[in-house]
């Protein structure tokens, strides 16, 4: 007898554990996880409209079980989301994350300005200068075919954007444009008008910390206003009035 109710008590463990199980997946399909309020963080130069848009049709999904690769894609398309996270608020709230893509430069084409990130990528095609202003990268031609969220894959672009990621962040703010020519000799002109020489080269740190130095030694600042061009391009720099 023993073994026959050991085999009873498995028996009602087991179709008891199905139907809590059963009973479980039902209640996570139902409509009480329904996505009702989507809410949108990390946003400066997207609109919260713009994303909801993309996003348009996850509300009445099931918050636990939408396809979330589906979604990321889709808000992805737009040319200003570098990465895209999820977030659930229980019992029916859809937290987006948007990590931005943000510009690093601005580029002058016939038809207005282009704003581009530090990889190079094409974000946005401007018709008049923005309120935030960037090092303008001159010197290079561009396609005027790509659109929106392409990367733009021109050498000479690689190269300024390469400079302006070893600057220093209290120098990247004094250069008004770099100008970059044929074989990828660099020139900055700050935003006091003086020119910088710096020529060709891969790594770019030390020249851009010592000018930084330089410029901002009580030394130059006194004599600022008479200098024409500071030029790196021999072994020390050469300050020219």
């Amino acid at each position: 007898m023993e073994p026959k109710k050991m085999n009873t008590s498995f028996l009602y463990v087991t179709v008891l554990t199905i139907l809590l199980s059963l009973g479980l997946a039902l209640f996570l399909r139902s409509n009480a996880f329904a996505v009702q309020r989507v809410s949108v963080q990390g946003l400066n130069l997207i609109t919260e409209n713009e994303i909801l848009k993309l996003s348009d049709g996850i509300q009445g999904q099931n918050l636990l079980l939408f396809d979330r690769k589906a979604l990321e894609y889709k808000i992805s398309l737009h040319p200003l989301v570098k990465s895209v996270q999820f977030q659930r608020k229980l019992p029916q709230t859809l937290v987006i994350q948007v990590t931005e893509r943000t510009p690093a430069a601005l580029v002058v084409v016939p038809r207005g300005v282009l704003e581009v990130d530090s990889e190079g990528t094409f974000l946005r095609r401007l018709e008049s200068w923005p309120k935030s202003d960037y090092p303008v990268i001159s010197g290079i031609e561009l396609s005027d075919t790509v659109g929106p969220g392409q990367n733009l894959a021109n050498p000479l672009l690689n190269a300024a954007l390469r400079l302006l990621g070893q600057a220093p962040p209290e120098l990247v703010i004094q250069i008004g444009e770099l100008n970059v020519n044929a074989i990828e000799q660099i020139t900055l002109f700050l935003t006091s008008g003086v020119e910088v020489r710096l020529g060709q080269a891969n790594d770019w740190a030390d020249k851009l910390q010592a000018l930084y130095q330089l410029i901002s030694d009580n030394g130059y600042t006194s004599i600022q206003q008479g200098v024409r061009y500071i030029d790196f391009t021999a072994a020390k720099p050469v300050i020219g009035r």
